[in-house]
């Protein structure tokens, strides 16, 4: 399954989740590939403290081979491609989104004939730009990561406005709500997701130990009891049921 996460701005907590999936399904004995495609910011190499020569950037502009940018960490099957920060964008490293698009596909065939990934997991760059909304739609799963900030709420509306036009389906998640505000909140989230026209698939409550990690500790791995790392095994049940009909 190829999972991907988007927002329309950034500290939204894409990165820390998509980061955290991937650490929990690899846990689970799934081989996982997670791809860093944040070009404006990218965050996964800080996250597990990676030490990088090459990354995604280096092969799109032809100066890395594919084994150049996978970094397998630890010893469980999870195999990561970042990158670093640019004012690119994957399609500015091709003459045309088609021929982005193509070389993309290319590298993900090989990367599964290499390391034969069940789920490949993608940390999108914010906002409506061509990389996220190239990504978006090529993976079976797309969610955008969305906050109760009023901006971001405004943002989203705008992003799936997009989304159906690329007849693509994304699903939205809400995170980092207070968790004393949920339940007074149900009806809100639902009726903002109706008019977005996004599938909710969740809500990701506020967690202080998330909070003091300051996304440099992998929750599912450090704090595997913790709000936060349940609620990333609930977001994993979530996504494996199958989408209802348009």
């Amino acid at each position: 399954m190829w999972i991907s996460f988007h927002s329309y701005k950034g500290g939204t907590g894409k990165t820390n989740i998509s980061g955290n999936l991937a650490c929990y399904l690899a846990s689970k004995g799934y081989k996982v590939g997670l791809v860093d495609t944040d070009f404006s910011g990218p965050g996964i190499h800080a996250l597990f403290s990676l030490k990088t020569k090459k990354t995604l950037v280096d092969y799109l502009q032809d100066r890395a081979a594919l084994e150049d940018i996978v970094y397998k960490r630890g010893e469980r099957e999870l195999y990561i491609i970042p990158s670093y920060a640019t004012e690119e964008d994957i399609v500015t490293f091709s003459k045309d989104p088609a021929e982005a698009k193509e070389k993309l596909q290319a590298l993900l065939r090989d990367f599964q004939s290499l390391h034969n990934p069940d789920h490949i997991i993608f940390d999108c760059s914010p906002g409506l730009n061509r990389s996220s909304l190239l990504i978006m739609g090529i993976t079976q799963i797309s969610i955008v990561v969305c906050t109760l900030d009023k901006q971001d709420i405004r943002g989203t509306y705008v992003v799936s406005g997009v989304a159906r036009r690329l007849k693509s389906r994304p699903r939205i998640l809400f995170n980092k709500l207070p968790k004393n505000k949920y339940e007074a909140s149900k009806e809100t989230l639902e009726e903002l997701s109706r008019k977005m026209g996004l599938e909710p698939i969740g809500v990701i409550l506020y967690d202080e130990a998330m909070a003091g990690a300051w996304s440099r500790k992998i929750m599912v791995h450090a704090y595997p009891s913790s709000e936060y790392s349940k609620q990333i095994v609930q977001l994993w049940e979530r996504i494996n049921q199958p989408i209802g009909p348009p």
